[in-house]
């Protein structure tokens, strides 16, 4: 973990050279508040440099290095977002790349590349989430990177994100620890459905309280937020699921 913290903090003071992710996460509405929070940051476009610091062998292992040396990381996903636990270790990364959506399908790569780490036992947020969910009791649980840093930066500060993996028993008990109710707001398409239908099944006979939401008119919590800046009309623009 002391090297991938370390990738981490090259990644976040690197973040200064590259407008472009700059000029996206403005565009997104991220602050430098959220934007150093969360450590996000910008790969290294020098690997020779970058092998100085962490040697390969170690980055092909998580992942981050090909064999032949080259990185999908500095060609394609280098808006890093450090991926940490509950205790604000670091344990992979995640990087978005920018291209135009025809062309990640011009060039058939996934919009997300992420490190090599256990998701089933990760949540993104929980470590600046945690403190928020204990005294709520109440946890929201959404899809993406960015819906739950959309939902720290106005409010929603009880939430974690899956970050492209399914909800697992790991997760449940987890955050069974700390609260008796969990909101699941999943995407606005048939998969967030799907999935909803899917955890329903799957956890609805322990004593926790959950609930499945849908939004409206959006196609996620994030887009939502980025429009209407605020979560005070949220109750009113979401449905409730049943199965």
């Amino acid at each position: 973990m002391e090297k991938l913290n370390l990738l981490k903090k090259i990644c976040e003071n690197n973040l200064s050279n590259s407008n472009e992710c700059l000029n996206y996460l403005k565009e997104r509405g991220f602050d430098d508040t959220i934007i150093k929070k969360y450590g996000i940051g910008f790969f290294p476009q020098n690997i020779s440099v970058l092998k100085k610091y962490i040697d390969d062998n170690y980055l092909v292992n998580k992942n981050i290095l090909k064999y032949s040396g080259e990185s999908d990381f500095k060609d394609f996903h280098y808006l890093i977002i450090p991926i940490q636990n509950e205790y604000n270790q670091t344990v992979g990364i995640s990087g978005r790349s920018l291209l135009e959506e025809d062309k990640i399908k011009l060039l058939n790569i996934p919009k997300y590349k992420n490190s090599s780490y256990a998701k089933k036992d990760i949540l993104f947020g929980l470590n600046y989430s945690l403190p928020y969910i204990i005294k709520k009791k109440t946890c929201w649980v959404v899809e993406g990177y960015f819906d739950q840093m959309s939902m720290f930066k106005y409010g929603g500060k009880n939430s974690v994100a899956l970050g492209g993996t399914a909800f697992s028993r790991s997760h449940f008990i987890k955050l069974s620890r700390y609260c008796d109710t969990l909101n699941f707001l999943y995407d606005n398409d048939d998969a967030g459905r799907i999935n909803s239908s899917r955890e329903f099944e799957k956890f609805n006979k322990y004593n926790l309280n959950l609930n499945f939401y849908c939004l409206k008119t959006h196609k996620d919590i994030d887009e939502y937020l980025r429009e209407n800046k605020s979560l005070k009309n949220l109750s009113r623009d979401i449905d409730k699921l049943n199965f």
